[in-house]
């Protein structure tokens, strides 16, 4: 290769320099390929004037020193990252506004299914003409809104002034009886309060005590039970108020027992279940004897005061689980579920006993009676709810003829 080639090269290699060393340094990367060319065009100087192909090659050699001199503009000096770090920024701003827009939505949702459970309970017990019934429903709603199964409201109406259980979150939970809460809680709480491990609130309307909220678990605290409390209250007490007009139309208001219509709608129920489980019934008629002549001598106030009393001894006579009605006048019916014949003849002979043992008083009067008991049994005497008050009735007409204050088993008959 002769000199004039040999420049030549160097010439065109020039940019390449410059470009190779500007990545480490800029300009001198620049100055080392400036220096090769302005070398390699003063050698060539004479070629370059007479024209091309030198002459070409010298102004690609110089475009090609500028566009690595521009290609290394940035080389060696840290890279700009605002623009990114900015991004960045931006993105993580909008994260946390994402996140807060979830947490109220969240909270909102929450919200929203409570407030639709307060409306839901509210609207369920306003329009309930069956109370039992909805006492399920009522249940869901309650773990609904405090988010737990373990969730009940006792409501008033029990014995001795005491309340029952009316709904549940989920049957069988483990929340204490309602006599046991009011021991935890020191008695029958003014106002919503936390205690051994249960949230209690009082539904009351007007000063009244209606029920009991009784929450064990979920997220709701003493203050949103009491505002579910507050919520119901009105409602609860319509259901209060048309279970008493039911209760008073089906129970004799002298006695306070269950009205005829009662008593044979129990009859038929009760055979019902006992062909269905295969099992035995029990059905008294219990008359008074010669109640007409006491009216008669000692006057009507003294009759009812009369009724009233052998109406206590026939229902402290009996179990819990059976059923006392006042047939008529002064007869009595007394339902027996799943008892046999022989234990039914055996109580019917304690009530006639302990009645025939009763002073009766009313002021200066003292009077004895008797009652006359007549005995039927499903299936033995019959089965149909007709057939076993046919019987029962024959058997108490036997025993009026017998000569009263005794007691006859319709299958003696």
């Amino acid at each position: 290769m002769n000199a004039p080639e040999l420049w030549t090269a160097a010439a065109a290699a020039a940019p390449l320099l410059s470009y190779f060393l500007g990545r480490y340094n800029r300009w001198g990367g620049l100055a080392a390929g400036a220096a090769l060319f302005a070398a390699a065009s003063f050698m060539l100087a004479g070629q370059i004037s007479a024209g091309a192909p030198y002459a070409a090659l010298a102004l690609w050699a110089a475009a090609a020193l500028a566009h690595s001199a521009l290609l290394n503009g940035s080389a060696g000096t840290p890279p700009d990252r605002s623009r990114l770090e900015g991004a960045l920024a931006r993105a993580a701003a909008l994260e946390r506004q994402l996140s807060t827009i979830k947490t109220e939505a969240t909270v909102n949702a929450a919200g929203e299914k409570k407030s639709l459970a307060v409306y839901s309970a509210v609207k369920l017990l306003s329009e309930t003409v069956e109370p039992q019934a909805a006492s399920k429903q009522l249940g869901k709603y309650l773990a609904d809104y405090f988010e737990t199964d373990e969730a009940a409201l006792y409501m008033a109406g029990g014995t001795a002034g005491g309340m029952e259980l009316f709904a549940q979150a989920q049957r069988g939970s483990a929340l204490p009886t309602y006599s046991e809460l009011l021991r935890q809680a020191g008695g029958f709480p003014g106002e919503p309060l936390a205690a051994a491990g249960l949230t209690l609130a009082p539904v009351c309307a007007g000063g009244a005590a209606l029920g009991l909220l009784a929450v064990r678990g979920g997220s709701q605290g003493p203050e949103s039970a009491g505002r579910f409390a507050a919520e119901i209250a009105f409602a609860l007490k319509r259901v209060l108020l048309f279970r008493q007009v039911e209760w008073l139309s089906q129970t004799d208001g002298l006695t306070g027992l269950w009205r005829r219509g009662a008593l044979d709608e129990k009859v038929k129920e009760e055979i019902r279940r006992a062909a269905a489980f295969r099992t035995t019934m029990g059905f008294m008629i219990a008359d008074i004897d010669h109640f007409k002549h006491l009216n008669d001598t000692y006057g009507h106030q003294f009759g009812d005061a009369v009724l009233r009393r052998v109406a206590e001894l026939l229902k402290a006579g009996v179990y819990e689980t059976d059923f006392v009605g006042r047939y008529g006048g002064e007869e009595f019916g007394i339902v027996l579920p799943r008892a046999e014949s022989a234990g039914v003849l055996r109580k019917a002979e304690a009530i006639r006993s302990r009645i025939e043992a009763e002073t009766f008083s009313q002021g200066l009067e003292r009077v004895r009676l008797t009652v006359s008991i007549g005995i039927a049994h499903f299936p033995r005497d019959g089965r149909t709810p007709e057939d076993i008050v046919a019987r029962a009735d024959a058997a108490l007409y036997a025993a009026k003829e017998g000569g009263r204050n005794r007691v006859i088993d319709a299958g003696n008959l």
